[in-house]
């Protein structure tokens, strides 16, 4: 029985061992072809090695042009509480006033403040953005603002200001208004914005203003134009017509394509 009782310990611990062998070589297998697992499976090649993304011509082209002066600088506002309802609150500020037709409520001393101001971290990153702006001498001639708070705001802390409120520059969406004609106003009004050759006009507004239709070669662009907070268009007017020149998608392309270590 002793004997008996031995040679079954003996059995199961070397049936053990091989089933941990067949484990680590199972998985030592997988390893090795995790490339074509993973692209036969998930359509994922990992077979290729990892290049790092090589820095954007473009963005230092466009940041150094700029600086030059002579354009249109269409600005999205700095980051905001996301409220699914900003649109109602939006035309309290723009409508529901006595200040005028291209004037505001001034939301940032009303109730409603929270809806449609710049957060503690947009008013940072505005402030941050004017800091870099002054630093890198970008030349500005006129700041025309949206009438809603966010965009002030961001006029304010990013560009030292406003030189004028335009109702107009507030985004499609709260109003009851057709899309083309929006667009078609706005080129109107972005065409009579009189440019400095030493200067940028600085229009300080929102996402989704901006449409293709308004320009010449807007069909060279993606279609939905979008900026992310605080991104930038570069805009040319040329024989009475507008050009889309550059996107900034974000703010920091246009700082990191101009320092250098």
């Amino acid at each position: 029985m002793i004997k008996l009782k031995n040679k079954s310990s003996i059995l199961i611990i070397l049936i053990s061992i091989s089933f941990i062998l067949i484990t680590l070589a199972s998985a030592v297998f997988l390893y090795e072809k995790r490339g074509k697992i993973l692209k036969k499976i998930f359509n994922v090649d990992n077979s290729k090695p990892y290049v790092p993304k090589k820095f954007n011509i473009k963005d230092e082209y466009w940041a150094k042009k700029i600086l030059e002066g002579g354009y249109i600088l269409h600005f999205r506002h700095a980051e905001r509480d996301k409220w699914i309802d900003v649109q109602m609150y939006d035309v309290l500020e723009s409508h529901v006033h006595n200040n005028g037709s291209d004037d505001s409520r001034f939301a940032e001393n009303d109730y409603f403040k929270q809806a449609v101001c710049l957060n503690s971290r947009g008013k940072i990153q505005a402030r941050a953005m004017g800091e870099h702006i002054k630093n890198l001498k970008l030349p500005i001639s006129i700041v025309v603002s949206s009438v809603s708070c966010r965009a002030r705001q961001t006029a304010e802390l990013a560009f030292g200001g406003y030189d004028l409120l335009k109702t107009l520059l507030v985004h499609y969406g709260p109003y009851n208004e057709n899309a083309e004609d929006l667009s078609k106003k706005l080129k109107e009004y972005y065409l009579s914005i009189p440019l400095d050759s030493n200067g940028n006009a600085i229009i300080s507004a929102h996402n989704g203003l901006i449409k293709r239709d308004m320009f010449s070669n807007g069909n060279d662009f993606k279609n939905p134009l979008s900026l992310e907070e605080g991104g930038f268009y570069v805009i040319s007017k040329k024989n009475g017509e507008l050009f889309l020149e550059y996107e900034f998608h974000f703010f920091k392309n246009f700082t990191s394509a101009l320092y250098k270590r």
